[in-house]
């Protein structure tokens, strides 16, 4: 019986293994697409600006 419980607890633990990784890499990403729209809309704000001053 306590066979069973331990053999459970080690499969739940490899699945965490496999998930865990998997969804660190897809948070990373979507952070890594909101910085990079972010500094697109100050890059945007900045050749505006100029745009302006060279006008």
């Amino acid at each position: 019986m306590q066979a069973d419980a331990i053999f459970i607890l080690l499969r739940i633990l490899i699945l965490c293994l496999y998930i865990v990784p998997i969804v660190l890499i897809i948070w990373y990403a979507i952070k890594l697409l909101k910085l990079q729209q972010e500094k697109v809309k100050i890059l945007r704000a900045i050749s505006d600006k100029l745009d302006k001053l060279s006008n």
